[in-house]
């Protein structure tokens, strides 16, 4: 029933979801510098992972000196 009772004024629904869509892209525009550095520093946080995980792998498939235990081949 509940549909029914959202078309006895159509025109108050357009109103509603036309000021639900500009509410909606002003929200998306307010995008703040502090919000800009969070993502800036989340995103260089993943990539500083990501390359320690390759580091890793690199050093665990790299053959080992034996005289002092540093791993070899890793200028490339």
């Amino acid at each position: 029933m509940t549909d029914t009772a959202n078309h006895l004024v159509p025109e108050q629904g357009k109103l509603r979801r036309a000021l639900a869509a500009v509410f909606a892209w002003i929200e998306a525009m307010d995008y703040s510098s502090f919000d800009y550095t969070l993502h800036r520093i989340e995103r260089l946080e993943r990539e500083v992972e990501e390359l320690k995980e390759e580091l890793r792998q690199s050093r665990d498939t790299a053959p080992v000196d034996a005289h002092n235990g540093s791993a070899v081949g890793l200028e490339h």
